[in-house]
C-alpha cells in the first residue's frame, strides 16, 4: 500500500514533524483549485479515523463494563437471595446493607476509569474539531498545524498501545466465572456426600435414590462445563472486538500520517487512489482471525517503539496503557459479611 510513497520519500527530514502541513492551508497555500480539493480528501480520511477510533473507545468501555457485569436472575431469584442475605448478615441493617442486599452486583463508580475513558474520547473530538475550518474555507494557523501533528501521533500511539495492552490483559466475566465456580463448589459437595452415603450405607435413602442423585449431579456438572466454555468464549468475542478496532483505528492512523508527510508531493488522483485503499486496509482488521491480528497489533508497537519519530510519544503513553487494561481486572466486586454461606 505504501510503495507508491516510498517511491516519493526525499530527504527533507521536516516532514517527519507535521501531521498535515500541506493539510492546513497555512502560509502562503490558498484556498483554491486542487488544493482544497486535496485538503479535503485527507480531511476525510482523519474524520474517519476519529470515528474508527471513537468506536474503539466505546469497545474499550463495553468491555469493562461487561467483566463487572452480574449475570441476569429473575425476580424470584434476587428475592430468595436477598432475604438469605438480609437474614445472614452480621452488619448493622441500614439503608445502605438493604440496598446491596438487593442488589450486591452493581458495577462501582470508579472516577479514575471514568476520567481515562473521558480524556481519550475528548483528545479525538479535539483532533477532528481542527478541520472544522476547512469546511467555511477559514485559514488555520501554524500553531494549529503544530497541534494537530502532536494530536495525531499521540492518537495514533494510544491506539497501537491499548490494542497491544489488551491482548495481554484479555478481559473476564468476573461476576459470571465468581457463579459458577460457586455453583461447582456447592455441586462437588453435595456429590461427595452421596459418594459417602453409598460408601457408608448412611441416611435414609434408597440405594436407588441414591444412584439417581449420582447420577443428576454428574449431567448437572456437565452442564456447567458447557456454560463455563461459553463464558470464555464470550470473554475471547470481546477480546477478538476490541482489539480488532483499535487496531484498525492504529493502523489507519499510522498509514494516513504517511500520507499527509508526503502531502506536498502527491497529487489529486495520487491521493484519490492512496486514501480509499488506506480505508479498506483497515476495514479488515476484524477480529475473525484472531492469530493475525495479534500478531499485527504487536508488530505495530514494535514498529512505533523503534523508530524515532514514533518513540518519545509511546515512552509517554505505554504506562497508561498497561495501567489502563491492568486496571479492569483489580475492580472486585464483593459484600462482606453479608454474603450467603454457600458463596464464602
Amino acid at each position: 500500500m505504501m510503495q507508491k510513497i516510498g517511491q516519493l520519500k526525499t530527504q527533507n527530514s521536516k516532514l517527519k514533524t507535521s501531521w498535515i502541513a500541506g493539510v492546513l492551508v497555512i502560509g502562503s497555500l490558498s484556498l483554491g483549485g486542487c488544493s482544497v480539493e486535496k485538503a479535503r480528501t485527507l480531511q476525510g480520511a482523519a474524520v474517519q479515523f476519529k470515528t474508527e477510533s471513537l468506536a474503539a473507545i466505546d469497545a474499550i468501555d463495553t468491555m469493562r463494563k461487561r467483566e463487572l457485569e452480574a449475570p441476569p436472575r429473575s425476580q424470584a431469584e434476587m428475592r430468595q437471595s436477598f432475604i438469605n442475605r438480609i437474614l445472614n448478615s452480621k452488619v448493622d441493617i441500614n439503608s445502605t446493607v438493604i440496598d446491596l442486599a438487593i442488589d450486591p452486583f452493581q458495577p462501582p463508580k470508579v472516577a479514575e476509569w471514568d476520567d481515562f475513558i473521558v480524556d481519550l474520547r475528548g483528545q479525538y473530538e479535539g483532533f477532528a474539531s481542527i478541520f472544522d475550518k476547512l469546511n467555511s474555507g477559514t485559514l488555520i494557523s501554524r500553531d494549529e498545524a503544530r497541534k494537530s501533528a502532536e494530536y495525531a501521533k499521540t492518537l495514533t500511539v494510544q491506539m497501537a498501545l491499548l490494542a497491544d495492552a489488551i491482548n495481554k490483559n484479555p478481559p473476564m466475566l468476573t461476576q459470571y466465572r465468581s457463579g459458577v465456580i460457586v455453583r461447582f463448589r456447592k455441586l462437588r459437595q453435595d456429590y461427595q456426600t452421596v459418594l459417602a452415603k453409598l460408601k457408608n450405607g448412611t441416611g435414609n435413602e434408597t440405594l436407588q435414590q441414591l444412584n439417581q442423585r449420582k447420577s443428576d449431579l454428574e449431567n448437572q456438572a456437565g452442564e456447567m462445563m458447557s456454560e463455563w466454555q461459553q463464558i470464555k468464549q464470550e470473554e475471547q468475542k470481546l477480546l477478538e472486538i476490541t482489539v480488532a478496532q483499535c487496531t484498525k483505528a492504529a493502523v489507519l492512523g499510522k498509514d494516513l500520517i504517511e500520507v499527509a508527510n508526503h502531502y506536498d508531493e502527491l497529487d489529486l488522483n495520487q491521493l484519490n487512489t492512496l486514501i480509499p485503499r488506506i480505508l479498506t486496509t483497515a476495514s479488515a482488521f476484524t477480529g475473525r482471525d484472531y492469530t493475525s491480528l495479534k500478531l499485527k497489533a504487536t508488530g505495530i508497537v514494535a514498529q512505533i517503539r523503534s523508530d524515532p519519530f514514533w518513540s518519545d510519544v509511546t515512552t509517554r503513553l505505554l504506562d497508561r496503557a498497561n495501567h489502563a487494561a491492568a486496571s479492569r481486572s483489580q475492580i472486585q466486586v464483593s459484600l462482606p459479611d453479608i454474603a450467603l454461606p454457600s458463596r464464602r
